[in-house]
């Protein structure tokens, strides 16, 4: 049946569509006995503008369009009702156009489980809450081209229920949820290009903002992150931190709640001014309220530190000199001064890492030309041993982390724990291939060089 703008008032249903096919063209219906304008049970039901009329539909006390396990498509017209819910779908819908209004309610209700639901186009306005969705199950909602205007809040989700919001959508989306919580998904996983992070979405939940996350492959959503917080700006570094959606990385925008864990690590990006040759130097890390940050460097990679968010925002930097970048002979102090001087103002705190990182530079200027820097224990233990002559120990120990094979390595470790320049990580654990840093090695030199077992 074809409907061709037709004028209709009732006091029951327009259209009662069931396992038929109807197509309205314009018109104008109206239902004044708490009746739908178009009730459609598990049948086809196609609106369109009309050829004189753009089609106007109006029920009171009543939805316009009362859809069960049938298909709706919207193309155009009017949809107004001053009853909780103008379109109540519990079945396939496409908006492809027209206006949708309902001034005490919803304007767009999709419950229950009810096969796909494309809101291509269209508007949705003037309404208590423009799309809800609750106990939908499987059902997949996207959300498209649709402008929301005027809506107190533009989408409603009940418990777990999220909605896939396409890149189409350019428009601003209130969103609130009746579950809050952090970490509480609000879209659906995405594996197309990223663009969910410029996605307009705003919380209507008191307390959260709505935060992004992309994963390593390229996967990305948006979900609930606690407002209370403040922000970390990373320069030559990454951070990350889980904020209730799982690890994750952050931008100078990402709202941190209070004591979050916060993980930092140098990355000086690739092709970067200076990049090229680039030696790490160490950290330079301030509040915003002018106090200390109290971080701590990873356990074997002083590239990595972490620290406990505080109640302000956090600038973090890590420090570079270029691969040309030598440090210029100082003209007066003594070398182990030099070392005492850098040890001193280690013990003042993390937060001057940068400043004793680029002191050992001096001390290996000073007194260590043209000695590669090991960057482990291993290293820095056969360093030592060669430099003394490779002298016997009066034990070649087996330790539980060196191969046995490796009489060259045993012997320079047994020997550097006889003289007390090294000593064991753990009984019988050497752990050989622990990051060490400059400094500790410049102090362990000096050491060796006070005992006279090198010069």
């Amino acid at each position: 049946m074809t409907l061709n703008d037709v004028t209709a008032i009732s006091a029951e249903p327009v259209i009662l569509n069931s396992t038929g096919t109807v197509d309205v063209n314009g018109g104008d219906f109206k239902t004044t006995g708490t009746k739908s304008c178009f009730v459609n049970n598990s049948a086809n039901l196609t609106i369109n503008k009309g050829s004189t009329t753009d089609g106007t539909f109006v029920s009171e006390g009543a939805s316009c369009i009362n859809n069960s396990w049938g298909q709706v498509r919207i193309n155009g017209g009017s949809f107004t009702t001053d009853a909780d819910i103008a379109v109540k779908n519990c079945g396939g819908l496409r908006l492809n156009g027209g206006t949708v209004e309902a001034p005490k309610g919803t304007a767009i209700d999709i419950s229950g489980e009810s096969g796909d639901v494309q809101l291509n186009s269209g508007t949705i306005r003037n309404s208590v809450t423009g799309v809800r969705v609750a106990d939908a199950g499987d059902s997949e909602i996207d959300l498209k081209a649709v402008t929301f205007e005027n809506n107190t809040d533009d989408i409603s989700l009940g418990n777990d229920q999220q909605i896939n919001i396409k890149k189409s959508f350019v428009g601003t989306a209130k969103i609130r949820v009746d579950d809050p919580a952090p970490g509480r998904q609000i879209t659906t996983n995405n594996e197309d290009l990223s663009y969910q992070n410029k996605l307009k979405l705003v919380s209507r939940n008191s307390g959260y903002i709505i935060g992004y996350k992309r994963d390593a492959n390229g996967v990305e959503f948006r979900y609930l992150a606690p407002a209370n917080g403040n922000t970390v700006n990373a320069v030559n570094a990454k951070t990350t931190a889980n904020i209730g959606a799982g690890e994750q990385e952050l931008d100078t925008t990402t709202v941190v709640p209070e004591h979050t864990t916060v993980t930092v690590t140098a990355n000086l990006p690739e092709g970067a001014e200076g990049a090229e040759g680039a030696e790490f130097l160490g950290w330079s890390a301030v509040r915003d309220d002018g106090k200390e940050l109290d971080w701590t460097p990873a356990r074997d990679d002083p590239q990595t530190i972490t620290f406990t968010m505080p109640g302000c925002n956090v600038t973090v930097e890590a420090l570079y000199q270029g691969g040309n970048g030598d440090i210029d002979n100082p003209s007066s102090g003594g070398s182990s001064d030099v070392v005492a001087g850098i040890a001193a103002v280690a013990l003042t705190g993390a937060a001057v890492w940068g400043i004793y990182e680029t002191g050992t530079g001096i001390y290996r200027v000073l007194n260590m030309p043209d000695v590669p820097m090991p960057s482990n224990r291993a290293g820095l233990a056969t360093l030592i041993w060669e430099k003394a002559g490779c002298p016997e120990p009066q034990t070649v120990k087996s330790f539980s982390d060196i191969d046995d094979a490796d009489l060259h390595l045993r012997q320079a470790a047994s020997w550097m724990e006889e003289q007390g320049l090294m000593d064991d990580v753990k009984e019988n654990e050497f752990r050989p291939y622990r990051y060490v840093t400059k400094l500790q090695t410049c102090l362990v030199w000096d050491k060796a060089k006070e005992k006279s077992l090198i010069s």
